[in-house]
């Protein structure tokens, strides 16, 4: 085996160079001591930047492995997804129903593809991006059309137990977990920084 010597000055310039947080955190991971790495925090939602500080700063144990082979991928998805949900809610909030409809909630909304990736697709491929809506559910895709109204409406008639305070959070709860959204929808596709 080869050893390879890394200055702490080396260490803490490529840290600084690192453009994204999964390189932080692998640099993390490499060369921090355990004391020295960022506890997960109620009161910092940065700090949770995967489901296990999640479950960490909840006080919870991961659900990986407990739940048994038949449990479907996009299950665990979401379960993971509502456990990092409560944990980016911190200490202080919790979405509440509004019967004034004045607060305003926010969730990760996905742009997967450019007009020019789509224009580019096989007619197979673009007809997975849109679903057909019958009658009480039975919605597929990543658009729904309702007959009702218009084929662009947008809609949402039971809560969203994903959503957060503020725009800001809900960007960073689609961009850090993007992976994990991705098995939730429970599509094939892969997952890309653009």
């Amino acid at each position: 085996m080869k050893v390879i010597e890394v200055t702490e000055k080396e260490v803490k310039a490529a840290f600084d160079a690192a453009k994204s947080d999964e390189v932080k955190n692998v640099l993390a991971a490499l060369f921090c001591k355990p004391e020295d790495r960022v506890k997960p925090s109620l009161d910092d939602y940065k700090s949770i930047k995967t489901y296990e500080d999640a479950c960490e700063a909840l006080g919870e144990e991961p659900v990986e492995g407990s739940l048994g082979d038949h449990v479907d991928k996009h299950i665990i998805a979401l379960i993971k997804l509502e456990t990092i949900s409560r944990a980016l809610w911190g200490k202080d909030w919790q979405p509440k129903p509004d019967p004034d409809g004045s607060k305003y909630f926010y969730y990760p909304w996905f742009a997967l593809y450019t007009q020019s990736e789509m224009d580019s697709m096989s007619e197979e491929d673009r007809g997975a991006l849109l679903g057909a809506h019958a009658s009480n559910g039975a919605c597929a895709g990543f658009g729904s059309l309702n007959a009702y109204y218009r084929s662009s409406i947008s809609n949402a008639h039971i809560g969203f137990r994903l959503c957060q305070e503020t725009e800001e959070k809900a960007k960073y709860f689609g961009v850090q977990f993007k992976e994990i959204w991705a098995d939730y929808l429970a599509f094939n596709f892969t997952v890309e920084n653009k």
